[in-house]
């Protein structure tokens, strides 16, 4: 893989086979799944998108960018919601129209995909570091956020954090994250596929929560919230070793609110 040319189209194709190929250990990830992680995230969308959810007359309008299996519908079950998940993984699509059979869900490329309208919550969950350039993609979500609309851009890799720790992050790798490396090698055989889906871990240093603050306000957001969290890195380290118990150790105000988490969320209202 090498070779290749490492770019925006190769990257896309490299998350399609990797994410077709990992679909039944993908909803494993405790990373994602633990109490602790559900509960943060869960209170964030009640309290910042619900609300704005009630104020629309009708059914309101929701899409999800790389939905994969249904990660974010799970937080959005109970909503009566005219919603549309895309991803660029079929077998990640099967498993969520199976458990969520009461919405759509398209396969698409991110970057070309003209939804023809526009929502008023529009989100994505752990998306934008698998994408070379994400900015466009942003820009695009930003575009497509009705007035009063809420953009949710969630548990993405904090600049902040990698530019510290970036070389702890093929330690991580090699130790906490390993079973993820075998698991490529013996359903791809090449580990190269896991670490270019996730690009930004390896091959960039993070996302720039700031810079994307910046941005949402020249597209005209009013309220940009970001929300640090080491609630995720914390439920990968009791993956591999259970009986390590950081997330019941560690007081809210520093897993919640420590700005070198290496997880960040950005909540915005146009």
């Amino acid at each position: 893989m090498s070779e290749r040319v490492i770019d925006r189209d190769y990257v896309t194709k490299v998350n399609q086979q990797y994410h077709d190929a990992i679909v039944d250990k993908y909803d494993e990830r405790f990373e994602a799944s633990s109490p602790d992680v559900v509960e943060w995230t869960q209170a964030h969308i009640d309290r910042y998108v619900m609300p704005a959810l009630d104020l629309v007359e009708g059914t309101p309008r929701a899409i999800d960018f790389g939905c994969g299996s249904g990660s974010m519908e799970g937080y959005l079950r109970d909503r009566d919601l005219d919603l549309l998940g895309l991803d660029i993984s079929e077998n990640m699509l099967a498993r969520a129209r199976e458990r969520f059979p009461q919405w759509r869900f398209e396969q698409a490329d991110l970057y070309s995909y003209d939804p023809g309208q526009k929502y008023h919550l529009v989100m994505e969950r752990a998306v934008l570091h698998h994408l070379v350039d994400y900015m466009p993609l942003v820009d695009k979500m930003a575009e497509l956020t009705l007035p009063g609309g809420i953009l949710y851009l969630g548990n993405e890799p904090n600049r902040l954090a990698y530019k510290y720790l970036s070389p702890l992050a093929k330690l991580w790798r090699q130790t906490i994250n390993r079973y993820r490396t075998d698991d490529t090698i013996d359903r791809l055989g090449d580990a190269d596929f896991e670490a270019l889906s996730e690009y930004h871990l390896f091959y960039g240093d993070g996302i720039d929560a700031l810079a994307l603050k910046e941005r949402l306000h020249g597209h005209g957001f009013r309220r940009v919230e970001i929300l640090f969290s080491l609630r995720e890195i914390f439920a990968a380290v009791e993956e591999a070793y259970p009986k390590v118990r950081l997330n019941a150790w560690t007081p809210d105000p520093i897993r919640d609110h420590f700005r070198l988490s290496r997880n960040f969320t950005l909540i915005a209202q146009r």
